[in-house]
């Protein structure tokens, strides 16, 4: 007798759901966590009109096929193209959760150059803000000689994550609505392709866009709780 569906129905009873698990960093400091995020709420809640605040984070999407699921017909299945290609784009980019401004950009690697030419690209893109602070976390290049002598003649204040805490940078999750969005499913036979859809949906400032964005990433902090030993 197959009991398969009756312990799926009895699960489903006691309140559970399978779904996919998610990743937590082994070093995790819950306090810390906590405490970033009370100073921060309370640090926005105070911005005046002359200042801003934007996440920052790279990201690096590699040109070929990330397989995801789809509405599919019982007793069939779903093939895609894919590719073997190994190019891939490295995005900097900074988001505004308040205003859903997005901006990215594609190196020939992130490091300290091109942390500063994302800063340059963060100011112009604010010319009327006094202060832009930047959320990012403990990256070395964000923390070099050179970008920190930089940052001492510009509008831009680094407000640096608790270590191990890409649950509270909220660029993460425009990246995951990138994957969805333009990576998930998709197949793109050029890199030129891979590429241009990447930065359309990094640049893009339609209604629709931002409508997307502010839905799907929102503005609250998320905290993690530890996991088991």
């Amino acid at each position: 007798m197959d009991t398969k569906p009756g312990c799926i129905a009895l699960l489903h009873q006691l309140g559970f759901k399978y779904k996919q698990t998610t990743v937590m960093p082994s070093g995790l400091n819950p306090e810390n966590q906590a405490e970033f995020k009370k100073n921060y709420e309370e640090f926005a809640s105070q911005l005046k009109d002359d200042e801003t605040v934007v996440f920052m984070d790279g990201m690096h999407p590699t040109h070929n096929l990330e397989s995801g699921k789809a509405w599919i017909k019982v007793g069939k299945t779903k093939e895609v193209l894919s590719n073997s290609g190994k190019q891939r784009c490295n995005l900097n980019g900074f988001y505004n959760p308040f205003t859903q401004d997005i901006f990215a950009k594609d190196y020939r690697t992130i490091n300290a150059e091109a942390t500063i030419d994302t800063f340059k690209e963060l100011e112009a893109f604010y010319p009327n803000k006094a202060s832009i602070f930047v959320v990012i976390d403990n990256a070395r290049y964000y923390k070099n000689k050179t970008v920190k002598a930089w940052l001492e003649n510009s509008r831009i204040e680094p407000i640096f994550l608790p270590t191990y805490s890409p649950n509270l940078n909220l660029i993460e999750r425009v990246w995951k609505v990138l994957k969805k969005e333009r990576i998930s499913n998709k197949f793109y036979p050029k890199f030129s392709d891979f590429k241009e859809a990447i930065l359309d949906f990094c640049n893009k400032a339609s209604p629709e866009h931002k409508a997307l964005l502010k839905k799907s990433v929102g503005t609250k902090l998320h905290l993690l709780k530890p996991a088991l030993a």
